[in-house]
């Protein structure tokens, strides 16, 4: 890359700006797609299904959208920017539509559309603070799109609480309230995205690297089919390799063998290559990354199941009401629930930095441990509460909790990584994240209709449980550096 220049304050907010345009269509996914799902008539036992489409499509799309752009150079366009505009006007679009959902399919396909859309124009977002800003300024970069982060995501639980308050009526099939929430959502994503996109300069690549881009597109489709080729392809080495998971148990080479035998296959290869990577990372993973994913199954199923039924469950202790019954209260329970949710990540915001300090204390284990307890003890109180303030209470320990989850656990395990492939088991630990959400999708309907009654309280506990055997997980994983050592980004879920 050519020299970086040092960006001013506001050049690096101006940058960072449309990250809060696409997680405020984050925050909408998280609180309001589920109450729609319920408006539109799906059963308890439905909802988690519905809820595929976010962790598949981060499963695929965000490394295949990273990927693609590190080879992306225009003269006029830039390398990440048309990403963000393309996810971006997708995005727009589909906010738009989705109060329009006349059924539950129409919802649920847009929202594979949305989320697609969402991960399209976010992937890129990380890699431009490299491309654009000298090291010193990472730290910076990275802290400002948290910020937005929590903004977006906050501001979009705020606008559910505030638009059903002041907006009444319906339109179609859904609230009037719904679309006000969605139509600010298409505004601040297409807004915010241009914003950066005119106001942000990418610095083009050398004459050495541009024949390096036209030496790796030599004979390959354009990027759309490569995009498209790409989701096929991984669709398939993921589904085969989970396979021999179990066989290679009792053969730990058998999935080597398999992974030499493709590499060896000039087709193959070509198909395959950029996912033998991630397959053979997974095959040598070490020993504290296993068990950081157990940590992560519980914690990340527990979460997908909070998100999934806290309307629900607000709606049956506060207003003794559900979908079914009431539906004018069960909206009020819905706009009281982006409020909830709203208040965490504003907890979340506050105390995220202060828990570095408090790990280089005592130990990233203890606090995340630690952490996991206070959400895991919220959510068993929190669906005895019939009083709708003090629903705060245990939120605000939910609240610390995430800002650790987004952080800490990275702490546990990063000086473990090979350094030359610090990308790759950064993209394992997302996948980390997702494939416990698939599974909850796959399995939770089943889980809550034969165990649970379809009751949303039991199934706010049955998430409790979950974080507090998250918080047994953690224990098992040994510290083996001192914090001061460690250099890691806040991560953040899907």
């Amino acid at each position: 890359m050519n020299q970086k220049a040092r960006l001013s304050f506001s050049q690096i907010i101006n940058m960072n700006v449309g990250f809060f345009g696409i997680q405020y269509s984050f925050g909408l996914q998280q609180s309001a797609v589920n109450p729609i799902y319920d408006m539109l008539g799906a059963q308890p036992h439905e909802i988690p299904i519905l809820n595929l489409a976010g962790p598949m499509t981060g499963l695929l799309i965000q490394p295949i959208i990273g990927a693609l752009s590190d080879k992306t150079w225009s003269p006029r366009f830039g390398r990440r920017k048309p990403y963000f505009f393309i996810g971006a006007v997708f995005c727009s679009i589909c906010l738009f539509l989705y109060p329009f959902s006349s059924s539950l399919w129409m919802a649920a396909g847009l929202l594979w559309v949305l989320d697609a859309a969402n991960n399209t124009a976010m992937e890129p977002y990380r890699a431009l603070i490299a491309d654009t800003m000298p090291e010193d300024q990472f730290a910076k970069g990275f802290l400002t799109q948290s910020f937005f982060t929590g903004l977006g995501i906050t501001l979009a639980n705020v606008s559910l609480f505030v638009f059903q308050k002041y907006i009444p009526g319906t339109a179609g099939s859904l609230p009037v309230w719904v679309y006000a929430s969605f139509f600010l959502g298409t505004i601040c994503s297409i807004t915010s995205v241009m914003w950066s996109i005119s106001k942000t300069t990418e610095i083009p690549p050398t004459e050495e690297e541009l024949k390096e881009l036209r030496k790796h597109q030599e004979g390959k489709p354009n990027l759309v089919i490569q995009f498209f080729l790409s989701i096929i392809t991984s669709l398939l080495i993921y589904i085969y390799f989970a396979l021999l998971l179990i066989p290679s148990i009792f053969s730990r080479g058998l999935i080597k063998r398999q992974i030499d035998a493709i590499e060896n296959n000039p087709r193959l290869s070509v198909l395959f290559g950029q996912n033998l990577e991630i397959v053979n990372s997974i095959v040598v993973m070490p020993k504290v990354m296993w068990q950081l994913a157990l940590v992560y199954l519980f914690q990340w199923y527990a979460l997908f199941v909070y998100w999934q039924n806290a309307a629900k469950s607000i709606a049956q202790s506060v207003w003794k009401t559900s979908p079914t019954a009431d539906m004018k209260l069960f909206e009020e329970a819905v706009g009281w629930t982006g409020l909830v949710n709203g208040w965490y990540n504003i907890v979340t915001f506050l105390t995220a930095f202060g828990l570095v300090g408090v790990a280089k204390k005592y130990g990233p284990r203890k606090v995340h441990f630690v952490c996991l307890i206070m959400a895991g003890v919220g959510l068993l109180i929190f669906p005895f509460i019939e009083n709708k303030y003090l629903l705060f209470a245990p939120m605000t320990g939910f609240g610390i909790a995430w800002a650790s989850m987004m952080g800490i656990p990275y702490l546990l395990v990063v000086n473990e990584i090979p350094k030359e492939r610090y990308g790759v088991y950064m993209g394992i630990i997302n996948m980390m994240i997702v494939i416990p959400m698939i599974l909850q999708t796959l399995t939770f309907g089943f889980i809550s209709k034969n165990f649970l009654g379809n009751d949303p309280g039991t199934a706010i506990l049955f998430a409790g449980l979950l974080l507090l055997g998250a918080a047994a997980a953690v224990l098992r994983i040994k510290e083996t550096h001192d914090v001061d050592t460690i250099k890691a980004p806040m991560g953040g879920g899907h």
